[in-house]
């Protein structure tokens, strides 16, 4: 599959009108942003911003991002990494293009957008002082939350 057939499949599957944009596009899955790239021609890669990291809870988050990327355990298969020009936790998956077909790609997609709503609600969580304890980021169920 190229990227504009998947585009053209996510988006007639979705029910709404996605336009590959030079090699990118994106599109909200449970209020969560998520932008797909064409990252060569065999490739997919789905990015999200999580938001900002608090210098406050800095260390605390990047210890437990870390500790999520170990076996992508707390990602769903995704890897957790700072932008450093804006400083905001992202996190980001690669797929071959050609393991994809539209049933994999939606589920894909859903998955990854559970991931995203999830580490959003832990940043959200401690810029608000909620105390939850990240540091021990458990196994990411199949299609789950992550579990702090």
């Amino acid at each position: 599959m190229t990227f504009g057939e998947l585009v053209d499949k996510l988006g007639k599957h979705l029910g709404v009108e996605l336009a590959d944009e030079g090699g990118a596009t994106a599109v909200e899955v449970d209020g969560s942003p998520v932008l797909l790239y064409a990252a060569g021609e065999d490739l997919l890669l789905v990015r999200a911003d999580l938001g900002e990291i608090l210098p406050d809870n800095r260390d605390r988050v990047l210890a437990a991002a870390m500790e999520a990327n170990f076996l992508y355990q707390g990602t769903g298969g995704a890897t957790l990494a700072v932008d450093p020009r804006s400083g905001h936790l992202h996190l980001q998956k690669y797929n071959w293009l050609e393991r994809l077909d539209e049933e994999k790609a939606v589920t894909d997609l859903v998955r990854f957008a559970d991931t995203v709503n999830a580490w959003r609600g832990v940043l959200s969580d401690l810029a608000a002082g909620a105390g939850r304890d990240v540091g021990k980021v458990s196994e990411l169920p199949s299609g789950g939350f992550i579990q702090v």
